[in-house]
């Protein structure tokens, strides 16, 4: 995990990409950021494996069944590229 500023998007390029952020969407600006120019150039996002996913899990999860679960939505995202 890595955390990014919009003018540091270019941090995240990477064959496949999991996003979340704090809180909701509007007071995290991610709208903002995922619309932007820097973004849509990132590799996951143009192949169309950039996946927004739950904070409170992925952040937020402890333990063996956050994990547990984690990884079976890693695992079914990639599976379905």
């Amino acid at each position: 995990m890595t955390e990014v500023g919009p003018e540091q998007i270019n941090k995240a390029d990477a064959d496949a990409v999991f996003y979340a952020s704090y809180g909701t969407p509007e007071k995290s600006k991610e709208a903002q950021i995922t619309t932007g120019g820097l973004w849509k150039h990132l590799r996951a996002v143009t192949a169309g494996h950039s996946f927004r996913v739950d904070d409170q899990l992925w952040i937020q999860g402890i333990g063996y069944t956050a994990a547990g679960k984690i990884l079976d939505e890693i695992q079914q995202r990639l599976a379905a590229r």
